[in-house]
């Protein structure tokens, strides 16, 4: 059959229209099937992040079952005679007094996961040396102590290793320094003596509050205090300083108006000050002190380039700081160095 020019038109619309419909039924056949496919595809969860822990005693992150370890309280002299000191610059706390005289010393507070060959010269225990180790429920090391602190340590919670004792070999003389200047310990030690003596591995007291640095650009803005003087009864041989570090957000210490450096040449800074300010009296000839740590007191923090004016207080053998409107002070991630200034 001949198809005229209108047959032939009709025929042309049904074709374009059969192949417009199998084309759309193709699309949506093969839509479909990826669809399908898709679903049947596993769902990826969303990772939450990871949780986060940080060291009670400096608020540093660690692993979490590195978070609660107890401190070690070492103290080490500061005698012009015994300098440079050694260890130092791995205490995570580090207290600073006039102990006698006007001679200060160093209460270190140590993570015994730190990596310290040579702490020392280790010195003598006094009783407001043992009432800041009880803050802590550290193990204190000492060599000996006034006849008052070694009778506060026969009552105290705190456990102690004496080198006048049989406690000596956790200790050790260096002989190319002259006594009483010479007595040192070492983390290995000082880890060896808590496990012979099956010391309580775990912390047990009350941590401060800690925070995260403030932005560079916050701390340009605010920065006040950038030098910060100690001055320990005028004594210069004990005169302290420190400058702080815009950049690094850090406080670089000066002792005697020179950088203060470590046995092995390391500079000490911090990242926290606290001048707390208490009450003292001489006791003796000799110039032993009483220290009053109970209580409160006045106290500046030196922070982020700033000072903060606040007040300290001691409750249940814990000493908290707080600002001027009472709430207490966040300190940064880090070291601290707690100065203990007389009124």
């Amino acid at each position: 059959m001949k198809l005229n020019s209108s047959d032939k038109l009709k025929l042309a619309v049904l074709l374009i229209v059969a192949w417009f419909f199998l084309f759309t039924a193709a699309v949506f056949f093969i839509v479909g099937a990826f669809n399908s496919n898709q679903a049947m595809l596993p769902v990826q969860p969303i990772a939450s992040p990871a949780p986060k822990y940080y060291r009670q005693l400096d608020g540093l992150p660690v692993s979490q079952e590195k978070m609660a370890v107890k401190p070690i309280a070492v103290i080490l002299e500061n005698h012009f005679e015994a300098r440079p000191v050694s260890g130092l610059e791995s205490a995570s706390l580090v207290y600073e007094m006039v102990v006698e005289g006007d001679i200060t010393r160093f209460l270190a507070i140590f993570d015994p996961e730190v990596k310290a060959k040579k702490i020392g010269p280790v010195r003598s225990v006094r009783p407001f040396l043992v009432e800041l180790a009880e803050d802590w429920g550290a193990v204190l090391f000492h060599a000996g102590g006034s006849d008052d602190a070694m009778y506060k340590l026969t009552y105290s919670d705190i456990d102690n290793v004496n080198e006048i004792s049989a406690d000596g070999i956790y200790f050790w003389r260096d002989t190319s320094r002259s006594r009483p200047h010479n007595l040192y310990t070492s983390i290995d030690l000082i880890k060896r003596a808590i496990q012979a003596k099956e010391f309580d591995p775990i912390a047990d007291f009350s941590p401060w509050l800690f925070k995260d640095d403030e932005s560079q650009e916050s701390r340009q803005q605010t920065a006040s205090s950038t030098e910060i003087i100690v001055d320990f009864l005028g004594n210069p041989l004990y005169q302290v300083a420190y400058q702080y570090n815009p950049k690094a957000n850090d406080y670089t210490r000066y002792l005697n108006g020179q950088v203060h450096k470590t046995d092995q040449g390391i500079i000490l800074k911090t990242r926290n000050i606290i001048v707390q300010h208490v009450k003292s009296k001489i006791l003796d000839d000799y110039g032993r002190r009483q220290i009053n740590l109970g209580g409160h007191g006045l106290a500046e923090v030196y922070q982020d380039g700033k000072e903060i004016f606040g007040r300290w207080q001691r409750v249940d053998k814990r000493t908290r700081f707080y600002d001027l409107a009472g709430k207490e002070i966040e300190f940064n991630r880090g070291v601290i160095w707690v100065e203990l200034v007389f009124d």
